[in-house]
């Protein structure tokens, strides 16, 4: 039998008012914590996007935890009216939709993760409220006999593909389209997806995070889940599978220095129901895991939101830092990354090996996604909870006394900004001419940059070609460089000439997108001599992210000239393991004279060679 509680030993927790709850924070020292909106004008917030114009979308996922069959969530719309930093203007822009957990602005309304739907949501009278609505996806969860609210599809992210990226979680789903029968769906288990906001065209992703997808500024995908706090992709989905006598490794990988249950320093009390719960699991009087030793935290348990920030508001060393919250524990967790080989490597920053980025001493902080904003600031999206936590994991006896929905009339969203920020004018991307977007993309915030990117796709203006391949020559930055190739791209404007010259930039990152760019001519055998050329200098290259990058693009062709670029690959792979399966994946059809290559020249006594040549001649 389980183990009874008596009520007075499970004292609730009050609620502090959005005044007194910013008295609670601890946040790094040169930085502080500003409250952009609040209850009333907001309730149970779990995600934000921002349009054009600046205005903030909001999903309020009131329903949480179990109350979808009432289909309580809904979208709001938060403006700021006079520029202050607070949102002082709300209306209900959709309403009546079941666990919504996703959302995203496209042409002038927004995409929404509402399982088992991803629905179109417009307002096309501007009255504030939406009054179209269409179902474009259905199938997330569908056929499973119990539907877990912490696995629900979400994580909208726009992608230098142009394509709306997302995160299936742990629910799952064969996803198609309700307006398109004849076109097959897609088996989404333990895979993401993106899509055409254009034709619809849905593809599955590598993934396999629970809530929270980002990018940073090259495009590198990065997820979280419970008990995972930061993942990298090591590769896309669309390499898999080239080489029918090979699988590769798994692509999603733990990337934190500290481990996936790391250590996190909260400044709250444990709450009351979860240091008895230990108890009973570590006495065996109850199921469940027994996570942290047998502690009731300090270890990453709710691990959610991840947000790469790319950013111009805060000092130039958090840039393309990753942050993540622990709705849990009630604070946000900041890692730096950078690479070790092919890999990616997460640590704390070294002076905050002891602390957090960002810390409350109020149990009810519940921060459950980050967003840029067009203020160059981070957001944190406070959905302002007493309980936090799936009612599957917690025993009957506790769960009489919790009262799983206290506040779900509250919510607040916060703007972390350096002390003194000057808060810049309101973005009116929406009335900005082509060039003017293109000359956007050349702006140091990354939410500008991004959706200066959006706007061009959505308008398809032929005019802005020009234009784009000058900015990618001759853009200072990296990323602007970037970005306006896959600006051209999304344009079908793309030639070679631009591609050729992305691959003999100095930068890396550079090179390494237009490897990926180069794909798509490869793919179809349009590659010129000089495209060869360029690749098989790339393939000599001392950096080996550039060298990883060309062994997975060219598993995209068949053609036999990719040959001695593959043997150029491997024979300096030496015992990195991933551009040895990059390789591997990469010769589907070529296997024999790759082998015969790397053992006449002698590949065996390098490092690892000869298990390299075995994977081969299996293969």
């Amino acid at each position: 039998a389980e183990p009874s509680v008596d009520l007075k030993d499970l004292p609730r927790l009050k609620a502090l008012q959005p005044a007194d709850a910013l008295k609670t924070f601890q946040v790094r020292q040169g930085l502080k914590i500003d409250l952009a909106a609040c209850e009333p004008l907001v309730t149970s917030p779990v995600a934000i996007a921002f349009d054009e114009r600046g205005r903030m979308f909001v999903v309020e996922m009131r329903d949480y935890p179990d109350r979808n069959d009432q289909k309580l969530g809904r979208i709001r719309l938060l403006e700021d009216t006079d520029n202050d930093g607070v949102y002082d203007r709300a209306s209900i822009y959709a309403d009546g939709i079941p666990w919504p957990t996703g959302i995203l602005c496209y042409d002038g309304g927004v995409f929404v993760a509402t399982s088992p739907d991803i629905v179109y949501l417009k307002d096309t009278k501007g009255t504030g409220s939406a009054d179209l609505k269409k179902v474009v996806f259905t199938g997330f969860a569908v056929g499973l006999a119990k539907v877990n609210v912490q696995g629900l599809v979400n994580g909208f992210c726009w992608g230098l593909d142009n394509r709306i990226h997302g995160a299936t979680s742990s629910n799952g789903g064969v996803v198609g389209r309700p307006d398109a029968p004849n076109i097959p769906s897609i088996n989404l288990r333990g895979r993401d997806f993106s899509f055409d906001p254009r034709t619809l065209d849905l593809r599955a992703e590598s993934g396999g995070g629970q809530y929270g997808m980002s990018f940073d500024t090259a495009g590198r995908k990065f997820v979280c889940s419970n008990s995972h706090h930061i993942q990298a992709i090591s590769y896309d989905a669309r390499y898999a599978g080239k080489n029918p006598n090979y699988a590769m490794p798994p692509a999603l990988v733990d990337i934190a220095v500290d481990g996936p249950a790391a250590e996190v320093y909260r400044t709250s009390p444990d709450e009351a129901w979860r240091v008895i719960r230990t108890k009973w699991r570590v006495s065996g009087q109850v199921p469940g895991m027994i996570e942290g030793g047998g502690r009731p935290s300090g270890y990453f348990t709710g691990a959610t939101g991840i947000t790469i920030y790319r950013g111009n508001a805060l000092p130039p060393e958090f840039l393309d830092n990753a942050f993540i919250g622990d709705a849990g524990s009630n604070l946000v967790h900041r890692k730096l990354i950078r690479t070790q080989g092919t890999s990616l490597i997460a640590e704390r920053p070294a002076d905050e090996r002891k602390t957090e980025f960002l810390t409350s001493t109020d149990n009810a902080f519940r921060p459950v996604q980050m967003a840029n904003g067009p203020d160059g600031a981070l957001y944190i999206i406070d959905m302002y909870r007493e309980v936090i936590e799936h009612p599957w994991s917690l025993p009957d006896s506790i769960k009489t006394h919790l009262d799983l929905h206290s506040g779900t009339d509250r919510g607040r969203i916060y703007r972390v900004v350096p002390e003194g920020f000057k808060r810049p004018p309101p973005p009116r991307l929406d009335r900005a001419t082509t060039a003017e977007l293109v000359e956007l993309l050349k702006h140091p915030n990354g939410w500008h940059r991004e959706t200066a990117a959006r706007l061009l796709f959505e308008r398809q203006d032929a005019g802005a070609a020009p234009l784009l391949k000058i900015l990618a020559r001759q853009a200072e930055s990296s990323s602007s460089r970037i970005v306006a190739l896959r600006a051209l791209a999304g344009l079908h404007a793309l030639d070679q000439s631009p591609i050729l010259a992305a691959l003999a930039d100095d930068n890396l990152a550079v090179r390494i997108d237009a490897v990926q760019i180069s794909e798509a001519l490869l793919a179809r055998s349009e590659a010129t001599d000089e495209m060869w050329a360029s690749l098989s200098k790339l393939a000599k290259e001392s950096g080996v992210l550039a060298r990883y990058q060309l062994g997975l693009s060219l598993s995209m062709t068949s053609s036999p000239r990719k040959l001695p670029l593959l043997q150029t690959i491997a024979d300096s792979a030496g015992d990195d393991s991933e551009i040895a399966s990059a390789v591997l994946n990469a010769s589907s059809g070529l296997e024999g004279a790759l082998f015969n290559q790397l053992c006449d020249q002698g590949i065996s006594a390098k490092t690892n060679g000869l298990a390299f040549l075995q994977q081969l001649a299996v293969a």
